[in-house]
């Protein structure tokens, strides 16, 4: 999942470092007809197993420790939307529609749903659920879910993803119906786990504000159940043996908080952990020799954004001298051992599933003016720009994305050869996710794991000038606008990827970020473990359900 995993933005305290944070949702027309998405192909460490995982032996696995790269300070996604959070939280909460390893919509808490026009979404729940505290679940608790998203309030980081929305209704015990104010075609995916975690109605009024803490936990239908949480140190989870599905073999999950890379090296190494999740590529190769490591292609993007609303990002010239400046190719070779590709765009050319297809995708990111590793072009556009004797900027990164850094100071390194002094400052990931769409940083990264199998989940929220929320870049571009606008609506997917790629392709030469590569997640686990179904969302949802004894 995230090699933070993380990496995504927003305003209010987050949008998601996603992936399982998730930016805009994003969807291919109705949901009904979506069609599947192509599965990511994934390739193994020499000794390790398969890219899709290795069949496992149905055995009871009394206790699972896993790694995890930082530390959460809630666990309500609607507080704090990072990658951790949702990876966690989708443990013990569903949401009414799922997401496949592969990217398909599947059914969730709704066993079916439909949408009788383009304004309509109708989901029939599935009938028997309850919660972890034994109360039944019913469409009134689905309501109650959206409606603590939606309510100012509560200043949930996914209110965004409702805007739209014109009601919500309980239309039967176990049927409910949403009504959007206008076709959105990117609304399929809002009722996936990036979107919505549902909880009892009971229990969100009698925690309001409290929901995630220490105390109060989560409630969810999910397959397990947190009953421990220190937000400097670990999650634990219990097997819901109340939950409606295929009882998981993991009984209980221990989740630690281990930042330090080489702290969690060892600690896999004396056994006291049995693996790890979300490992920078540079990281998981030093893990070979202990566990099994796979590497998936999971679509994610990392980016420069830069803030075209200030100086001195607010010239062309300045952003020019910095694509120049970045060695995109030598990164991916040189930081990333390989296990990336360098990127042309925000969306990685595996979202386009049915949209568009891959040889058309590859032609039109082709399209897009390349600006290539060259220190001479790079010194002469910033002697065109009003700071041409050049300045001083800032770029944070968080500890749980070490080759962040590690990329942030090669850049750093070439940008001083043409007088531009660049400091480089680890941060935690807590205060990362804060600084995102603050408004208080005119160069971030930009770190995004998509949830969707759908471009239009990178592309509208941050190229769109309406998307104020999410467009950290502050990029106003009229013909970008009007192609996003006009895709949102259309449900034809061959004219929604072609107003998507053109609202691509309209705003690459403008730079409002620059795309350094399309990264690969490692996976690393004790070699008796393994996880079925590896793909690009393999970890969005009850990823621990899938975790068996290896055969």
């Amino acid at each position: 999942m995230n090699a933070e995993p993380g990496g995504s933005l927003s305003r209010r305290n987050v949008l998601r470092i996603a992936g399982a944070g998730m930016g805009l949702l994003a969807a291919s027309g109705v949901l009904a007809a979506c069609a599947p998405q192509p599965a990511a192909s994934g390739d193994d460490a020499a000794g390790t197993g398969s890219g899709t995982g290795a069949q496992g032996a149905d055995v009871k696995i009394d206790q699972l420790t896993l790694a995890l790269p930082s530390s959460l300070s809630s666990l309500d996604v609607g507080r704090e939307s990072g990658v951790l959070n949702y990876l966690v939280a989708a443990l013990a909460q569903e949401s009414l529609l799922s997401v496949s390893p592969s990217g398909e919509l599947g059914p969730g808490l709704a066993s079916s749903w439909k949408q009788p026009d383009a304004r309509t979404y109708v989901y029939t729940l599935r009938r028997g659920v309850v919660f972890a505290d034994g109360t039944p679940f019913t469409a009134d608790d689905v309501v109650a879910s959206i409606e603590a998203i939606r309510d100012p309030d509560n200043g949930s980081a996914l209110s965004y993803a409702y805007a739209g929305v014109s009601s919500v209704k309980a239309t039967g015990d176990l049927e409910v119906t949403i009504r959007l104010t206008a076709p959105d075609a990117m609304f399929a995916w809002t009722t996936t786990a990036g979107g919505l975690l549902v909880s009892s109605r009971t229990f969100l009024k009698r925690n309001k504000g409290k929901v995630g803490t220490s105390q109060t936990l989560l409630l969810g239908t999910g397959p397990y159940r947190i009953t421990e949480f220190a937000a400097d140190d670990h999650v634990l989870l219990e097997r819901n043996d109340a939950w409606w599905g295929e009882k998981p073999a993991v009984q209980k999950l221990k989740l630690s908080f281990v930042p330090d890379a080489g702290t969690r090296l060892v600690a896999m190494k004396s056994k006291a952990v049995d693996g790890a999740l979300g490992l920078a590529s540079d990281e998981a190769r030093s893990w070979e020799s202990a566990a099994r490591v796979t590497y998936t292609g999971d679509r994610s993007v990392v980016s420069l954004a830069f803030d075209t609303s200030k100086a001195p990002f607010d010239d062309i010239h300045v952003r020019r001298a910095f694509a120049h400046a970045a060695d995109r190719a030598g990164m991916v070779k040189g930081l990333l051992h390989g296990k990336a590709e360098v990127a042309d765009a925000l969306p990685s050319p595996d979202m386009w599933g049915d949209l568009m297809p891959a040889d058309q995708v590859r032609s039109g990111y082709d399209a897009i003016p390349a600006l290539g590793f060259d220190l001479d072009a790079a010194r002469a556009e910033l002697a065109k720009s009003a700071s041409k004797d050049g300045f001083t900027a800032e770029l944070h990164y968080p500890g749980s994305g070490p080759q962040l850094g590690k990329a942030a100071l090669a850049l750093a390194a070439a940008l001083k050869k043409i007088g531009i002094t660049l400091d480089v400052k680890e941060i935690t990931l807590e205060q990362w996710v804060s600084e995102l769409g603050s408004g208080k940083q005119p160069l971030q990264f930009l770190w995004y794991f998509p949830v969707t199998g759908d471009p239009a989940e990178l592309a509208d929220p941050y190229l769109n000038a309406a998307a104020t929320a999410t467009n950290i870049a502050h990029y106003d571009n009229a013909a970008v606008n009007s192609a996003l606008d006009s895709a949102k609506k259309s449900t034809d997917p061959a004219e929604r990827g072609k107003l998507l790629m053109k609202a691509v392709q309209e705003a690459g030469p403008d730079l409002p970020y620059l795309p350094l590569w399309w990264a690969q997640s490692a996976t690393a686990l004790s070699k008796d473990i393994v996880l079925l179904e590896q793909g690009p969302y393999a970890l969005i949802g009850p990823w621990a359900t899938r975790v068996r004894k290896a055969a």
